[in-house]
């Protein structure tokens, strides 16, 4: 039986990476709160700039505003924050929170980008995987490894970890199982999220590709070739729309 035929363990792996984060994060909540912070206050640039920066974000997109003259000595919002949260969809989802309550749902965010990294790590090792109990335990390792955690502090790397699986992914079904529509969409999320980083991640995917075809796990057709050629090129160009004005 196929593995795409078997039930999907998706939810549960999101949801097992969303509760190790809250039990990872929560003592640390209380201790923060009993010292009078009021919220998790981690290291460094997680709360000199992190936590500002989203609060900051959240209020002047509400605004609609395009230049900040709170930025430097005054910078284009769209090239300041696109490195770090303005093409991320963590970020515009968490537009659905006052900026003022943002300082407490920065922890919340954590814990959801761990469970999308775990679910997405999922995704890409069920197919490579016989046991799915493995490919769980690898979602898990994935979401929770030495990189994600030291990193916490840099919060903007984990949007990057967590949606970078998905791409991943949506280039397997492409290719083996012939699927389109799906590599050129996580191709442009991924971009969007942050285009300093997607360079780093199409040197992987095409080591990744590269790998496959000499192991026999990808066979290459011209029409195949003509197929990713096309979808990368598009999901590039959705990308442009945050690209090129920063």
């Amino acid at each position: 039986m196929k593995k795409s035929d078997t039930k999907s363990n998706y939810w549960r792996v999101f949801a097992l990476c969303f509760l190790t984060a809250v039990l990872l994060f929560l003592p640390h909540c209380i201790i923060d709160a009993a010292a009078g912070g009021g919220y998790f206050h981690y290291a460094g640039d997680f709360n000199d700039q992190q936590i500002n920066f989203y609060q900051y974000a959240n209020a002047f997109v509400k605004q609609g505003g395009t230049f900040s003259w709170a930025t430097d000595l005054g910078s284009g919002f769209v090239n300041s924050y696109s490195f770090y949260l303005l093409g991320s969809p963590f970020f515009w989802l968490s537009l659905a929170v006052p900026a003022r309550l943002m300082p407490w749902a920065m922890v919340p965010l954590l814990c959801l980008k761990m469970a999308v990294a775990g679910g997405g790590g999922y995704l890409w090792a069920r197919r490579w995987v016989r046991d799915e109990t493995w490919s769980m335990l690898a979602g898990c390792l994935y979401a929770f490894s030495g990189f994600s955690i030291y990193n916490i502090f840099f919060n903007h790397f984990l949007d990057v970890v967590a949606l970078f699986p998905y791409m991943l992914a949506a280039l397997d079904d492409a290719v083996i199982d012939g699927k389109k529509g799906r590599f050129p969409f996580w191709v442009a999320v991924n971009l969007l999220n942050n285009y300093f980083f997607f360079v780093g991640q199409v040197l992987f995917l095409v080591i990744y590709f590269v790998c496959k075809l000499s192991a026999g796990e990808f066979r290459l057709t011209p029409r195949l070739f003509g197929q990713l050629a096309f979808e990368s090129l598009l999901g590039v160009a959705l990308g442009f729309v945050v690209l090129w004005p920063t």
